[in-house]
């Protein structure tokens, strides 16, 4: 998860901890993929744009590359800093990238860049920092159709969850990219599935992570409610959760 500028930093900085440890790990298979497919490895000094609690961050160092990061909430970056300590994480807005062009062989954003102001600008400034011949390499929840959860968070944000062209259709990552200046070369969906061992736990996630203002605007007891209706058909007999999801990337290179 990522953050921007303005007041949603000091708000995903309140709850970074709770947060990292509901959702951290959850969209481990799509990082995964991306670091595979962007070819990262040792010698290379990756950016990851929205790095949040640092997992992806910690995943590139594991692959020998040389991590920053960079995120509006300074509660992430702290997190991000205890799990690698002496990298190169900032606290700062992903529309306006404090480091100079070139910096980087490779950029990459997993379900950030739709915080940004305009999407298409922030790919142009991750694009900025990352010098000709590297890639940019997003990932973002994929078609409606491969999303269970949002049958939850649909109901907390009361409404759908979105309006005209969806970030994780098939050819919308590869537009925007291109108006970006980038070129696409590969792209995927990667499946993601969520799991809760109980209602209690899959209540947890969601009071953390309460769409749209959701706790705020109706009360935790409501959130509860919502959360174990909308949950009930993906219920399995013994009592755990399964949602089925998808995520989608794109590899770009920088021309």
């Amino acid at each position: 998860m990522a953050t921007t500028a303005g007041t949603e930093g000091p708000e995903w900085s309140a709850r970074a901890a709770g947060w990292a440890e509901q959702w951290g790990a959850f969209a481990a298979p799509a990082r995964e993929a991306l670091a595979e497919a962007a070819g990262i490895g040792p010698g290379m000094r990756v950016l990851d744009i929205g790095c949040g609690s640092g997992e992806l961050c910690a995943l590139i160092a594991e692959r020998g590359a040389e991590p920053a990061g960079v995120d509006a909430a300074e509660g992430m970056i702290e997190i991000a800093r205890g799990r690698l300590p002496g990298s190169d994480l900032r606290v700062g807005p992903m529309e306006q990238l404090p480091w100079e062009d070139g910096a980087f062989d490779v950029a990459t954003a997993v379900n950030s860049l739709q915080f940004a102001a305009d999407y298409v600008d922030a790919l142009r400034e991750a694009a900025r920092v990352v010098r000709p011949g590297g890639a940019v390499a997003i990932c973002n929840w994929g078609p409606l159709e491969h999303r269970d959860l949002f049958a939850i968070m649909d109901v907390l944000r009361e409404g759908p969850s979105a309006a005209g062209p969806v970030i994780g259709d098939p050819g919308e990552l590869e537009r925007r990219a291109r108006l970006a200046g980038l070129e696409p070369r590969e792209a995927r969906e990667v499946d993601v599935p969520f799991e809760a061992p109980d209602q209690a736990a899959l209540e947890r996630a969601f009071l953390v992570d309460a769409v749209g203002g959701a706790l705020e605007r109706l009360g935790e007891a409501e959130v509860r409610r919502r959360v174990a209706q909308a949950a009930e058909p993906f219920r399995r007999p013994d009592g755990s959760y399964r949602f089925e999801n998808r995520f989608r990337y794109l590899i770009s290179a920088v021309v």
